[in-house]
């Protein structure tokens, strides 16, 4: 039992979310108040930004590859992806997902593993700077660390060690897709050893407009920022434009795609044109632009 709401544990993973909901009506309403933001326009500038099949972890003062200070982690492009993301509000640790149909167990372990790594960094750095450069005191906490390697799992699931869970996307299409992943991940999520209270669980009825495109369910919520040293969330539309295409781009978009077989190669070029901004990290797992595991 890893999973709590209102400082409850939940005996099963939720299969339903209909009744989910009329058992926490607060989630409910939150997920309303959160639907019914206007979605703020964000430049890609200092954000953690994760593709779908993706995720991160990051912290504050962390950096990406170019130099810039991770203020926020974000997504879009959500349908029946689910964005998963994990906090630590007093360390400001924060993880992020945007997970498909084709992810699996492992990448839920993954993310959580990626997580509790900088959760594990930043208690140190907390635990360093509270020594305050004394040599001795720092001495005596190296060796405790290390003879606390060993007992790491059950630090982990103390009953005091509870973290933040907030779940968006997963829209109510037609074909039920969204539901049938919420089921899943809900059961890989409870399933981790690690404890984490549902703040935010934005999912189904509550994220999909009532107001059908050609006779189909869309959803209300397709952009996702988390800023980390607030953890506020909220919905976004990053600014990103296919207008401003790069010529060698442009020209094999625009005429070429017919004539190329390799679809992978099509992908990494539209990839490109999506990702153009956004600065990279080493820190981002999942799968690349042609679908392979790193």
């Amino acid at each position: 039992m890893v999973l709590l709401v209102n400082n409850r544990f939940l005996p099963i993973s939720p299969s339903n979310l209909a009744e989910f909901y009329t058992q926490h009506p607060r989630l409910l309403e939150g997920a309303k108040e959160l639907a019914a933001k206007k979605p703020i326009r964000l430049e890609p500038s200092g954000i953690l930004y994760v593709r779908q099949k993706q995720w991160a972890a990051t912290h504050p003062g962390d950096r990406l590859d170019d130099g810039q200070e991770v203020v926020g982690c974000g997504t879009d492009d959500v349908l029946t992806c689910h964005v998963i993301i994990m906090r630590e509000p007093s360390l400001g640790v924060t993880a992020i997902a945007h997970f498909d149909e084709f992810s699996r167990v492992w990448d839920f372990e993954g993310l959580m593993n990626d997580f509790l790594a900088k959760v594990k960094l930043m208690k140190e750095r907390k635990d360093y700077d509270y020594c305050d450069g004394d040599e001795e005191d720092w001495e005596w906490e190296e060796e405790d660390e290390e003879e606390g390697d060993d007992t790491e799992e059950q630090v982990e699931l103390d009953p005091a060690t509870v973290y933040e869970l907030h779940l968006v996307g997963g829209y109510a299409d037609d074909a039920k897709r969204g539901h049938k992943l919420s089921q899943r991940f809900f059961k890989h999520l409870h399933d981790l050893p690690i404890r984490m209270e549902i703040k935010t669980c934005c999912l189904g009825s509550p994220n999909t407009n009532t107001k059908k495109v050609d006779g189909q369910s869309q959803p209300i919520i397709s952009g996702v920022h988390i800023d980390i040293q607030t953890g506020k969330i909220s919905p976004v539309l990053f600014n990103r434009t296919f207008t401003d295409f790069v010529p060698d781009i442009r020209n094999v978009l625009l005429i070429f795609p017919p004539l190329i077989k390799n679809k992978s190669s099509l992908k990494q070029m539209i990839a490109k044109q999506e990702d153009r901004g956004f600065a990279t990290t080493k820190g981002i797992r999942g799968y690349d632009n042609e679908v392979r595991r790193y």
